[in-house]
């Protein structure tokens, strides 16, 4: 699971630091940033999984990529193409992967626990610079094992194509102060190093190789790999999601991306499912009846070959195409298959979900987010403007019928756009569903037109009286 995401002249944000949940909200007034915040992320992914490895930034546009950031310019804080970028991310080790890092680990706490067994993360920090062309300033790894050890590996450019590493271990002893151990090489030349291989690869050091730094046997790969498994546990839904469609053709092909950003390929997931995952139908047609959509939810083949299916749903009794009943049905449908097609575990990026439902709807939205949260070990991030999700979050907290739904496990940010660039801010809510902070016009001036709204009836009234 994320735990943090920092940036640094990323788009409208000069600095952002903030932590991530299982179930992370991002509300804000229009262009305020957050879009950017999930955006971050598919960056990192797109370039990760662009065709050229050792593209440093992919900026998009292809038919592969997520998103189009435009240029350096058009990314970077106020379009000053002198202002490096930088990105960060701390997330969970898994415990099978907490022993490759931590191999030989001895504090005192190993004596008496397993190292699997204890709170393990990983830290990366890339920042990129632009100067004729770009490249890579510097890129860091580090690993944590709760609050005792940190393996530290540092990358850092130093001249056009001559780039040191730098390893350290730092380890809490018995009398609470930190044993260092670092490493830069047994010469000068050694410790030049080609660029790196791609935005989150480093290179492969000889010397370095089942080294021993105090506690550790150094393996750089370790950390490319995770990085991979991190990309590989994405997903993303934008905002704009396809039209319904009287018939879709499925090609036999099982979709290894589930569902598209767009929405695309959300039935072909759902007919390809009846191979190995017959339950898939059944979750999603169950919570487009929880929501109140439809009644039921079905999807036939119309040939013989199975290559051509329609989809119906049921409302009120009466059996129509997708294509002809209310939009909000078709455009729900991707978000509910992707919370149940994707792996457990999975880190899910959601861009206002609630688009074209009604209210309730929304508010029973809110409970599926929190059901697929813990049933499926999913981690949400979810870019919103509803108030009737946030409203139902409070209630469930309020309720505390599940030991899930508590404010340790949901947070929710407000973003504002300001002339010097977007801020951001926690919205406090307590274990009551109570919010202590709330932020001017979060949700809009509900309060202000209901004042201005009694204010001028009064006034009218008034004036309606002494003319009669």
């Amino acid at each position: 699971m994320l735990r943090k995401i920092i940036l640094e002249n990323f788009k409208n944000w000069k600095a952002l630091e903030i932590d991530l949940t299982p179930v992370t909200l991002l509300f804000g007034t229009n262009s305020a940033g957050k879009t950017g915040v999930l955006q971050s992320l598919l960056l990192l992914k797109q370039t990760a999984r662009g065709i050229d490895p050792k593209q440093h930034l992919n900026f998009g546009g292809g038919d592969r990529d997520f998103t189009d950031f435009g240029s350096y310019q058009d990314l970077v804080f106020g379009h000053n193409n002198s202002t490096p970028i930088r990105l960060g991310l701390t997330w969970d080790i898994s415990p099978h992967k907490t022993t490759l890092f931590f191999p030989l680990a001895h504090s005192s706490a190993a004596k008496t626990d397993s190292i699997e067994q204890r709170k393990a993360s990983l830290s990366y920090e890339i920042t990129w610079k632009l100067d004729n062309d770009l490249y890579i300033e510097q890129l860091n790894y580090s690993a944590h094992l709760q609050d005792e050890i940190e393996l530290s590996v540092q990358f850092h450019r130093v001249e056009d194509e001559k780039y040191t590493l730098e390893v350290s271990d730092s380890i809490m002893n018995e009398d609470g102060e930190d044993e260092h151990i670092a490493d830069e090489g047994d010469s000068q030349d050694e410790r030049y190093l080609g660029p790196p291989g791609s935005c989150y690869r480093i290179p492969f050091v000889p010397r370095l190789r089942g080294r021993a730094f105090g506690s550790f046997k150094v393996e750089p790969v370790y950390f490319s790999f995770a990085f991979d498994e991190l990309m590989d546990e994405i997903y993303y839904l934008g905002p704009l999601r396809q039209y319904p469609k009287r018939y879709y053709q499925w090609t036999g092909e099982k979709k290894s991306q589930v569902v598209e950003p767009d929405g695309a390929d959300t039935i072909p997931t759902l007919v390809s499912s009846e191979r190995d995952d017959k339950s898939l139908q059944t979750d999603v047609a169950q919570w487009l009846g929880n929501l109140e959509l439809v009644e039921a939810f079905k999807i036939k083949a119309t040939d013989r070959n199975k290559r051509f299916y329609e989809v119906s749903v049921k409302i009120d009794g009466i059996e129509s195409a997708l294509v002809d009943v209310g939009f909000g049905v078709s455009q729900v449908l991707p978000v509910v298959t992707l919370l149940f097609s994707v792996p457990q575990g999975s880190v899910v990026l959601l861009e206002q979900p609630e688009l074209h439902l009604h209210p309730n709807a929304q508010s029973l939205l809110a409970d599926l987010l929190l059901h697929v949260a813990e049933a499926r070990k999913l981690q949400l991030i979810v870019e919103s403007h509803s108030e009737h999700i946030l409203r139902r979050l409070q209630r469930r907290i309020a309720e505390a019928e599940t030991e899930f739904a508590r404010p340790e496990n949901i947070k929710t940010y407000f973003c504002e756009s300001r002339k010097g660039g977007s801020t951001i801010s926690e919205v406090e809510v307590d274990r009551f569903g109570q919010i202590s902070n709330w932020p001017e016009k979060f949700l809009g001036d509900i309060g202000g037109d209901m004042h201005s709204m009694v204010k001028a009836a009064l006034a009218r009234r008034r004036t309606e009286l002494e003319n009669a």
